[in-house]
């Protein structure tokens, strides 16, 4: 039941996702980290896996990436990232 949750919870973290466009400009306007810098910091969390998946998303008032790691075992990993300082929010 554990694994419905999760993928609910994630499901629901990329329903607020920004278009391309839109991240492009968060980028520019440096109100955010770049998407690079992100997905490095969350391969870190995740080691030996690869990333699927980087959306720029609103979290609440702010903006957040989740990052999706596929893990060698077939597990899938969410990372959250703090948009404006690159620092991890959460690790699921």
């Amino acid at each position: 039941m554990m694994g419905v949750a999760h993928a609910q919870s994630a499901t629901a973290a990329l329903q607020n996702c920004l278009p391309p466009k839109e991240m492009q400009e968060a980028v520019a306007s440096k109100g955010v980290v770049a998407p690079a810098l992100a997905v490095m910091t969350a391969r870190r969390q995740v080691p030996n896996a690869d990333v699927v998946r980087a959306n720029l998303c609103r979290g609440g008032d702010a903006l957040v990436y989740v990052i999706m790691a596929l893990q060698k075992d077939g597990r899938i990993v969410q990372v959250t990232i703090d948009g404006p300082t690159g620092r991890v929010k959460s690790v699921h």
